[in-house]
């Protein structure tokens, strides 16, 4: 995991501020061409979705009373458990895959079906939620709607991976398909060093030619490109001093003043970029600021009449590519070289999830889902714009293969107690995805 410091005093002037990395226009689906009618084979994958749908309803409400949120190792592995069986039930080689009790993070679940047809083809999910508690599990309105922590995030995509599988199965084709299904413990909150964390999503996908990502997904979009996530930290140092001297060249502005100044001026430099954000997550300055063992509570304490010696503030940066990325970098470093009087700055600068960009290999899976979408009776398909995203572990994989995300369910309130998954929607995306993957046993090239 790659770490920048920066201690702005004794940072080296620069005599320029780099330009903003110029951001990619979204990606545009090329013009349609009539889809073609569903084989036999294809039909049977369509009926066998169907035959199989209430089995999932209920696999899916297994799953979401199954409390997993990411530090809860035992929920986690105990979801890894269930979705083990279904694995197997298909004729994969399953394994979990623990992550050193440093990590804090539970492990991933590995499954493995070997076949020498068509392209090798890594299938990406989650086991992990944000939230879980009492009032949380499974619960269903108007025979559509299903409420429940993860239920689309993306336990409901986990499920919709598992229901196209069993119908490609049914139909014949999964016999001699090379697949490998990823299921990590820890994409809401990924463990450190990242190298640890991700190893096992690495090492697939350089087993594999493309990946399908099974996160939240819509009728009519898929994601050929993520943005990338990256964390970031300040803290200000100054004299602490008898308020009445502030502003004077003994005392000099204090660390607060020079916190919210280099915030103010970050946000003049970087807002309205395309693709590019900046959050502050938490701040507070005064004459003593701890964080707490989980890093994102702080306790701070001072006095009207003291100036403030500490100041600290940690948030996010997200980002369409690795250049643009470096080039907001390179720019919240050039504010912290003219200090206020008596203040001295540094940052530091935390790779998370980098980012996925558009490609050609990309657009063309994205054509492919369209005309299955298509040929199945649903609405076209286009890319959705990345900046409309945020990080996955599809971008984990991208510099090694082409991969879609956004092939699981539909639903709403992700990340909160609110959160609910469209049912039928279970249907539609596995007959899309199963649809999808045999089409590619002929249409991509191992």
């Amino acid at each position: 995991m790659k770490r920048v410091l920066l201690a702005a005093a004794l940072a080296v002037a620069c005599t320029s501020t780099p330009a903003p990395a110029p951001s990619p226009a979204p990606a545009k689906t090329p013009v349609l061409t009539p889809a073609p009618p569903l084989s036999s084979t294809e039909t049977a994958m369509r009926d066998a979705v169907s035959n199989h749908y209430s089995e999932a309803v209920s696999l899916l409400q297994r799953s979401v009373d199954i409390q997993s949120q990411t530090l809860d190792l035992k929920g986690v592995k105990r979801l890894a458990d269930l979705y083990a069986n279904e694995f197997r039930a298909l004729g994969f080689d399953v394994s979990w895959v623990p992550l050193p009790d440093s990590l804090h993070r539970a492990g991933h679940l590995v499954a493995v079906h070997k076949g020498t047809v068509g392209p090798r083809i890594l299938l990406i999910g989650h086991l992990d939620t944000v939230f879980e508690g009492e009032g949380l599990g499974w619960s269903v309105t108007a025979d559509t709607i299903g409420h429940g922590a993860g239920s689309s995030d993306m336990k409901g995509g986990d499920v919709a991976m598992l229901l196209a599988l069993r119908a490609l199965a049914d139909a014949g084709q999964l016999k001699d398909m090379s697949i490998i299904a990823v299921m990590t413990g820890d994409e809401e909150s990924a463990g450190h060093p990242l190298s640890v964390a991700r190893a096992a999503l690495l090492d697939a996908a350089r087993q594999s030619d493309l990946a399908l990502a099974f996160e939240g997904g819509s009728r009519t979009q898929v994601s050929p490109g993520r943005r990338g996530a990256s964390g970031w930290e300040l803290t200000v140092t100054a004299r602490q001093a008898h308020s009445a001297g502030i502003f004077g060249r003994g005392t000099g502005y204090g660390a607060s003043y020079e916190g919210v100044r280099i915030l103010d001026e970050w946000r003049r430099r970087m807002a309205g970029e395309r693709g590019l954000t900046f959050n502050i997550g938490v701040l507070g300055g005064g004459v003593h600021a701890t964080y707490d063992t989980t890093g994102w509570a702080l306790a701070v304490d001072g006095k009207s009449n003291a100036v403030p010696p500490i100041f600290t503030a940690k948030g996010d940066l997200r980002f369409l590519t690795e250049q643009q990325k470096d080039s907001a970098r390179a720019r919240m470093r050039a504010v912290l070289e003219t200090p206020l009087e008596g203040a001295t700055p540094k940052v530091e600068f935390e790779d998370s999830y980098p980012a996925m960009p558009v490609t050609p290999e990309g657009m063309r899976l994205v054509s492919i889902f369209d005309e299955a979408s298509r040929s199945l009776g649903y609405p076209a398909v286009t890319a959705q714009d990345p900046q409309s995203r945020g990080a996955g572990d599809i971008s984990f994989v991208a510099p090694f293969i082409p991969g879609i995300d956004g092939l699981g369910v539909m639903g709403g309130g992700a990340h909160s107690p609110r959160e609910t998954v469209n049912l039928p929607s279970l249907k539609m995306q596995a007959e899309r995805a199963a649809v999808m993957m045999s089409r590619l046993r002929t249409e991509w090239q191992r």
